[in-house]
């Protein structure tokens, strides 16, 4: 019955368990790499500020280009102009090479002298000569002038492009900075966070005021030999109160004062709050039952 009641305040004992506190080391290691976090995300934002000034100063020579493509745009009109001029001497080479061969009509009259006739292929001949130097001209001045409107388009195409890879650039500086900065907030979010994870709350104090630490760990032998103690205290005080009831007193007050030592030492071991009064509860029993005892054997010895 008594080893009932004890058992379960036994079951606890001293086992004080602190958190220790972060160490040096660690608090200088999140220090360097926070320190690093904020390098790297400084040096993203200083590459973003650079990806968006070199796309504006592209975006701006775009425009420059397409409103003066020089020197592109003055070969073109260059050659323009050239396959103009050959062009207008193609037609007049195939106006006279025309003429030349309607000429070639009298070669068949009878009344045409020699020398007429001389005249006439010598002019044909010289029509279709020019005629063909004409042609070759044109189609000169004609390569020329599709060649630079190609190269006008070639960079314009390429300015265009340097401009769309610099956005591009701009868009990876821009999610580059995005990340960086998320890992550094995240890293300063966790390091503010540590401290209060790693806090150990505070103790109850016991009744004598005593601070008893917050974890207890459940140890079994200590319920054995308490519930042991308790019987041979059962023992030993039913044998002393059987002789007077002043002795049953003293055992009493003994078993109070030992129940109340008993507690302090609970307490200060860092083991449940409970355990001293759960003993005292023990003590009590125990006196009741010799009480007990006593006041029977005196009203036999009565009755004899």
């Amino acid at each position: 019955m008594i080893a009932a009641v004890v058992s379960p305040a036994a079951v606890f004992s001293a086992a004080p368990a602190f958190a220790a506190p972060a160490s040096t080391t660690r608090t200088q290691n999140d220090t360097a790499s926070i320190a690093a976090l904020e390098k790297a995300a400084a040096d993203a934002a200083t590459a973003y500020d650079a990806a968006v000034a070199a796309e504006a100063a592209q975006q701006a020579k775009v425009e420059a280009f397409m409103n003066d493509s020089q020197p592109y745009l003055g070969k073109l009109e260059a050659a323009r102009a050239a396959a103009k001029e050959t062009a207008a001497a193609k037609a007049a080479a195939d106006k006279e090479l025309a003429a030349a061969t309607a000429a070639t009509a009298k070669l068949d009259d009878p009344a045409t002298t020699e020398d007429e006739r001389v005249a006439i292929l010598t002019r044909l001949h010289k029509a279709t000569e020019a005629a063909k130097a004409a042609d070759a001209a044109n189609a000169t001045a004609e390569k020329a002038r599709t060649a630079a409107g190609n190269a006008l388009d070639d960079a314009r195409v390429a300015e265009l492009r340097k401009l769309y890879t610099l956005g591009e650039a701009k868009k990876a500086a821009a999610a580059a900075k995005a990340t960086a900065d998320k890992v550094l907030a995240d890293a300063k979010a966790a390091a503010a966070q540590q401290p209060a994870k790693e806090d150990t709350p505070p103790a109850p104090a016991d009744s004598t005021g005593t601070q008893q630490p917050g974890a207890v760990t459940p140890v079994a032998d200590t319920a054995v030999t308490t519930a042991g103690d308790t019987s041979t205290t059962r023992s030993s005080t039913t044998s002393t109160t059987a002789t007077s009831a002043k002795t049953t007193t003293s055992t009493t007050s003994t078993t109070s004062t030992t129940s109340t030592t008993s507690a302090a030492e609970l307490a200060e071991t860092g083991s449940n709050p409970a355990t001293p009064y759960l003993a005292l509860g023990a003590g009590l029993a125990i006196s009741l039952g010799a009480a007990a005892v006593y006041v029977s054997r005196r009203k036999a010895g009565q009755s004899a």
